[in-house]
């Protein structure tokens, strides 16, 4: 499941917690299958940090001149 579609589950789930037609169980259970789904996506969402934190760090070490390169101008 992508990133969007646990969100998408997320808010579904959201929606029909504000419904006063459910039930105690049911409400208990889509309780708790969002739960599992939040944890998916932060999950998700700390790989992307990790990911982006790497790139950001391989651009930075492009951008800053090393010491060698101030010797060879």
């Amino acid at each position: 499941m992508t990133y969007e579609e646990t969100i998408k589950k997320l808010e579904e789930i959201v929606e029909k917690l504000n419904q006063d037609k459910i039930g105690i169980q049911e409400s208990l259970s889509l309780y708790s299958e969002g739960i599992e789904l939040a944890k998916i996506g932060l999950k998700e969402l700390n790989s992307f940090k990790g990911k982006i934190e790497l790139l950001n760090k391989d651009l930075t070490a492009l951008e800053t001149p090393t010491e060698t390169d101030d010797d060879e101008n």
